[in-house]
């Protein structure tokens, strides 16, 4: 659903975010308090562990993705929006696409490319 709200621990949008956002477990678990977290799909996170690890691995690579967390049947990667004179995430931009057409695989494939267009942003 686009423009809808979800949590952010299952959206792409919201996973980078968090990463940029949390800089410790224990902020984690002060923001979502120590779970389990509500599952949407049968592939949605609810470990705050699993979360935590995610986010660590998200900020590393500088992407996030939802592989079926929040929609069966779609895929989603996001990347963070910033300003680099300050180096402050502001926001991000993801790409959603069905799993039947896009697998997650190709949306990561393509990260590159996204990065290229988000920083002419």
């Amino acid at each position: 659903e686009v423009g809808g709200r979800n949590p952010a621990y299952r959206t792409a949008v919201g996973k980078i975010l968090l990463a940029y956002e949390i800089d410790s477990f224990e902020s984690l678990t002060e923001r979502l308090g120590s779970g389990p977290l509500v599952a949407q799909t049968s592939a949605t996170i609810t470990s705050v562990e699993q979360l935590w690890a995610e986010l660590q691995a998200a900020r590393a690579v500088g992407y996030a993705v939802d592989s079926q967390e929040n929609e069966v049947g779609v895929n989603c990667i996001a990347l963070p929006v910033g300003f680099e004179t300050v180096g402050t995430v502001v926001g991000a931009v993801s790409l959603s696409a069905l799993s039947f057409r896009t697998p997650l695989r190709h949306l990561v494939e393509s990260v590159e490319a996204i990065r290229v267009i988000v920083k002419m942003l």
